[in-house]
């Protein structure tokens, strides 16, 4: 099954604005959130960047690694 993503690394400095401080602030905006959500206090493990997915793309059922209790997916942009 073809599934056309790329991927967005947080720590290509190419971008404006990437590294440590941009992960800083998508955590520190999404822990409360997440945390209210799963009922659970979190600790921040790992932000890999921003997956752009092509017209046809699907996000395929999958099992995370573990020790990875919960993982969310932020909806930047789409166009229905």
């Amino acid at each position: 099954l073809d599934s056309p993503t790329t991927m967005v690394s947080l720590d290509d400095e190419r971008m404006r604005g990437s590294g440590d401080r941009i992960k800083k602030a998508i955590w520190d905006a999404t822990r409360p959130i997440v945390s209210e959500w799963t009922g659970q206090s979190l600790t921040g493990s790992s932000i890999y960047g921003i997956r752009v997915y092509k017209e046809g793309a699907v996000l395929l059922p999958h099992i995370d690694r573990i020790p990875l209790v919960c993982s969310a997916i932020i909806n930047v942009a789409q166009s229905v």
